[in-house]
């Protein structure tokens, strides 16, 4: 839909109907849901208005301001994107792409991205990155995955600044760490702690940046702290190798089984080859350490003190929306 689309789209809404809509927006903003979908409910069906009815169906889909009912959300939903409503569009993929409330179709949720990408949504070019970058329901393309991320606002959707991140350090055809320095420091900014474990490891390498280790655990130790399984696995290898640290396989046990106790299956596999090297005594000193890092360091570590280094060139094209919506629940 044309950005002229969209003003004919609210002017044809007749003055009444028009305040009933800021009245409803207001109303939802405040989490007064049952007059929210009421109001919305009554512009959607009679004024045929698309952003109303992605409301409708957004609130049908997660029980806000009225029962649970997906048949009718999905229904509000399929009109509004049938006049091409990005926010309806991009909701529709996402659902595709999850299997949520309908059945699982990544090739519909591509096409449907695309479709609100091309009127300007972030969220659809940030998940229309993601499935390029890891090859989720398409042929796996790096560089299109960095042009999609790249249309997307870094100070909106600070996240995206992980996956560009990821992009300059780890492919070899675009290695960049000066680049990929630069974006992790946005989105650690935002509170990303995959971002600061990155941030940790290379100052612990020195890549595009001077080896420093005290910098190094300092990003690494505030991400473990607040539970990042990845980090906890680097702490733990650190204390084990003696790396940037003094060798300290008490305390290298310790984390290797935070994180081992989150799944993570690297940590597990560690943990398994260093078991033999501790004697029974050395394990329950282990798990005492473990014991008091999670009431002395878990959610008390200060976040530490990032510079940005990113200038951002206003993003292209791109309508950022700022309503808060409800997520949405899982069955």
């Amino acid at each position: 839909m044309t950005l002229m689309l969209r003003i004919l789209t609210f002017l044809c809404l007749s003055v009444p109907a028009w305040a009933t809509f800021i009245s409803a927006e207001e109303a939802y903003n405040n989490q007064q849901y049952p007059q929210a979908f009421s109001e919305f409910k009554r512009i959607a069906d009679t004024e045929n208005n698309p952003r109303a009815q992605y409301y409708v169906a957004s609130m049908y889909l997660n029980g806000f301001g009225t029962p649970q009912n997906e048949a009718e959300g999905l229904k509000y939903l399929q009109h509004s994107v049938d006049q091409e409503y990005d926010l309806a569009q991009a909701l529709l993929g996402y659902l595709y792409s999850e299997g949520e409330a309908v059945e699982q179709d990544k090739v519909k949720a591509i096409e449907l991205y695309e479709k609100a990408a091309a009127q300007g949504n972030s969220s659809a070019n940030l998940n229309l990155g993601a499935a390029y970058y890891t090859g989720d329901g398409v042929v796996r393309d790096v560089e299109k995955a960095r042009a999609y991320f790249e249309k997307v606002s870094l100070t909106d959707t600070p996240v995206v600044g992980r996956y560009l991140g990821d992009i300059y350090l780890n492919d070899a055809n675009m290695t960049d760490y000066k680049k990929a320095l630069r974006y992790y420091s946005i989105a650690a900014e935002a509170g990303d702690l995959a971002a600061f474990k990155e941030l940790g490891q290379m100052y612990q390498k020195g890549l595009g940046v001077e080896k420093d280790d005290t910098l190094a655990q300092q990003f690494l130790l505030y991400a473990a702290s607040e539970q990042h399984a990845p980090a906890q696995y680097i702490l733990g290898l650190m204390y084990a190798n003696g790396e940037g640290v003094k060798r300290d396989w008490i305390t290298a046990y310790a984390w290797l089984s935070l994180a081992s106790n989150q799944k993570l299956r690297v940590a597990q596999e560690a943990l398994t080859h260093l078991t033999p090297s501790l004697s029974l005594s050395d394990i329950d000193a282990a798990r005492r350490k473990a014991l008091e890092i999670q009431q002395n360091v878990f959610g008390k570590t200060p976040k530490p003190t990032i510079e940005s280094q990113v200038e951002e060139a206003p993003a292209q094209n791109q309508r950022v929306v700022r309503q808060r919506l409800p997520r949405r629940r899982r069955r």
